[in-house]
């Protein structure tokens, strides 16, 4: 695993770039700025796939950074809470793991998406 003070730093890059990108994609659900009536309206699947569309490298950070901070975060307590070499090594794994599993879930959802029919 990497350093602890990385991973400490990473926790922090990640926590301000979720600020960031979480309200920029919230201001997406703005209406007037999506050019419709009412906030309905920026949730019709042409607009959501133009978005996915259009956006996919924004969405795909932010789906990295909010897994890596959330596991993250979670291996930090996990590691608080007992200490030994297996209990470190099976909580850092299955961070590991379990980041690749979702990573690839977000990947597959935004890369995957089909064009409104």
């Amino acid at each position: 695993m990497a350093r602890a003070s990385l991973l400490y730093l990473l926790q922090y890059v990640t926590g301000a770039l979720m600020i960031v990108l979480v309200s920029w994609h919230l201001a997406m659900r703005i209406p007037w700025l999506r050019g419709v009536e009412s906030f309905i309206e920026t949730l019709d699947s042409t607009v959501v796939y133009n978005e996915i569309t259009g956006f996919s490298v924004l969405l795909l950070l932010l789906a990295y950074s909010t897994l890596f901070h959330g596991i993250n975060g979670l291996r930090m307590i996990l590691l608080e809470l007992r200490h030994g070499r297996y209990w470190d090594r099976a909580v850092n794994i299955a961070a590991l793991i379990t980041f690749i599993v979702f990573a690839a879930i977000a990947t597959h959802s935004v890369v995957g998406v089909e064009p409104p029919s």
